[in-house]
């Protein structure tokens, strides 16, 4: 039985997010402490299978996390132990609860995807399944996005047009949670697009996401693309980096002649939030929320209730349920332990991104894919400086789904590399 459900692994995790992803609309609200068991227990039947894969034999669950082959499983497991403690502390459970279905749900299926056939011998399925989500959110987004209305950057006469959709599904996408999910995509549809194979239909679909970013006016978004886009052209072509240092004194120059000032509050302006002093403020009183609730951080989820409650803001943070800096706030949902799990996170992963690109056993494809995956992490750490939209947000297991993809890549890797001395040894 258990082997039947691994291989229908994929359809489960996907069939569970989409009820996980919309609380109290597809079941009522009181299923959802039981589907966040059911995520739980497959999370586990998840780590099971891979010890058995392994051959390992019996042991405890932290022999079992230890044995995995993913280089951020550890990491990964102590979150998710944290993730339950943050939930048991939280002031508002029910919030919380919704908010941790979301992180389990992205980490249920990242091991997912790492224990799904199809991705092992072609890691690049789920670049495919992350461009899927990625450009059908865009096509779709238009009439269900929450568009601005103050327009603080541009206006133009087609956000007339979209408002006036008459599409009503009881659920909308804030402008800066679409970039946030569309960053993620961009550099990998542009290292494709640079590609001989193919490069109409992605020149195509990089356009129409581009265009869609910036209808967002979402800084962050701009900022992050301003950093990652270049960064995949210089990983394509390694001698453009001799061009930082001019492209660096060139970005000084005109910083000294705008105004620093100038640019952060542009950066930064929002009627809610007041501009960049607003901004400071809100990370002023999360540094102290965090000094203060270090180790247990507030409860996930509860950054709108508890913070206003016991930190003096002097914007209204009504509308804006996070600390508009994505470490910041996972700093607050699950302390600094579950910070220091995150950045472990990342650190692997770089290191996994330059394993990948140096390595003479990656084959074409796939260093084309971490090329784009390269970008698209620095991009999603680039936006976390401004917002924190994929972290405790329907749509935050996007960056799981990244994270999956580069692991596969690495692996795939170093497969090649113990095939090749397999070969090498046989043949001596």
């Amino acid at each position: 039985m258990v082997n039947s459900l691994i291989r229908l692994n994929l359809i489960w995790v996907l069939l569970i997010g989409i009820f996980i992803s919309f609380p109290g609309k597809l079941l009522p609200m009181t299923w959802h402490p039981y589907l966040i068991v059911i995520l739980s227990l497959f999370l586990l039947l998840q780590w099971l299978h891979s010890e058995k894969l392994k051959g390992r034999g019996q042991g405890n669950i932290v022999h079992l996390v230890l044995a995995s082959y993913s280089p951020i499983t550890l990491p990964i497991f102590f979150i998710t132990v944290l993730l339950s403690f943050s939930v048991w502390i939280s002031a508002e459970r029910r919030t919380s609860l919704v908010a941790a279905g979301y992180l389990l749900w992205g980490i249920t299926l990242y091991l997912t995807l790492l224990q799904w056939t199809p991705a092992k011998s072609y890691p690049q399925r789920i670049a495919w399944f992350l461009l899927l989500c990625g450009i059908g959110l865009a096509i779709v987004s238009p009439p269900l996005v929450a568009w601005k209305s103050e327009f603080r950057l541009f206006h133009l006469p087609l956000y007339d047009k979209l408002t006036s959709l008459p599409i009503d599904l009881g659920e909308t996408i804030h402008a800066n949670v679409l970039a946030g999910v569309l960053v993620l995509i961009l550099p990998l549809l542009l290292i494709l697009t640079l590609q001989k194979s193919s490069r109409t239909l992605f020149v195509l679909l990089f356009l129409f996401v581009t265009g869609i970013l910036v209808l967002t006016q979402s800084r962050g978004g701009y900022l992050a693309v301003a950093v990652a886009l270049p960064l995949v052209v210089m990983l394509r072509w390694p001698r453009l980096f001799y061009t930082i240092f001019p492209i660096g004194i060139a970005t000084v120059l005109f910083i000294q002649q705008a105004g620093a000032q100038f640019i952060v509050d542009q950066l930064s302006s929002d009627s809610s939030l007041g501009g960049w002093d607003g901004r400071l403020d809100i990370w002023t009183q999360s540094l102290s929320a965090l000094h203060d609730f270090a180790f247990t951080g507030i409860g996930i989820g509860t950054f709108t209730l508890v913070l206003p409650l016991l930190y003096p803001l002097r914007v209204n943070i009504e509308g804006y349920p996070h600390a508009h800096n994505l470490f910041l706030q996972i700093g607050l949902d699950l302390g600094l332990p579950g910070l220091i799990a995150y950045l472990a996170i990342l650190i692997n992963l770089f290191v996994m991104l330059i394993v990948t690109l140096r390595s003479q056993y990656t084959t074409a494809l796939h260093r084309t894919l971490a090329i784009g995956a390269t970008g698209s992490l620095v991009g999603m750490l680039v936006h976390g400086l401004l917002d924190a939209v994929t972290w405790g947000t329907k749509l935050a297991f996007v960056p799981w789904v990244l994270f999956a993809l580069i692991t596969q890549l690495f692996l795939a890797t170093q497969a090649n590399r113990t095939r090749s001395d397999a070969s090498h040894t046989a043949l001596l």
